[in-house]
């Protein structure tokens, strides 16, 4: 797999991680400087591993887990001043300063603990999300959302809403309509 999930509210860590992961061999799949929106990312990425800092706009990296629930693997960077605010043992924690070598080791083991544990049976179900789509649909109607979103400026449940209602008019799956407008190809 080899890819993961970047979320630091600071610019400068997002560049620095990202540069040492992809020099490592590392795809970044998403990044993302809140805490809502890793868990967004969370629905339809393929990544298993996040690795954030502690402290978000909107949320700790402590509430990340709780929302997450076990499904990806986090790898936590702490500044100094954070080394005592954590208290999940579900997290890998990281302190600041760190060489390089130390964050691809640790993203390296995080990543193979959490293939062991998918592989068996683990997150498999979970993975799926409670809607039942993998990850490559979400994807895909993430996509066409978004596309919706650009073309006319609508939101992103006004997109969703718009999505759902066309597949049934359409008598088309949601899916199915998200292949069509990502092709371009839907009728409106």
């Amino acid at each position: 797999m080899k890819s993961v999930v970047i979320a630091f509210s600071n610019p400068l860590l997002t560049d620095w991680v990202s540069s040492v992961l992809k020099r490592s061999g590392y795809t970044v799949e998403y990044t993302c400087s809140t805490g809502g929106d890793t868990v967004r990312v969370s629905e339809f990425c393929t990544s298993m591993v996040i690795v954030s800092g502690f402290q978000f706009p909107d949320m700790t990296v402590e509430d990340l887990a709780g929302i997450l629930a076990g499904r990806m693997a986090l790898v936590t960077i702490l500044l100094p001043h954070q080394r005592d605010l954590l208290f999940r043992n579900d997290i890998v924690s990281l302190p600041y300063p760190l060489s390089p070598m130390e964050l691809i080791a640790t993203v390296d083991r995080a990543e193979k603990e959490t293939a062991k544990s998918a592989v068996s049976g683990g997150m498999v179900a979970e993975r799926k999300g409670g809607s039942g789509r993998s990850a490559e649909e979400k994807l895909l109607i993430l996509k066409a959302k978004n596309s919706l979103m650009e073309r006319f400026g609508m939101t992103e449940s006004q997109a969703h809403r718009f999505l759902q209602k066309n597949s049934m008019d359409h008598g088309l799956k949601i899916i199915d309509a998200a292949r069509k407008i990502i092709e371009g190809s839907f009728e409106f």
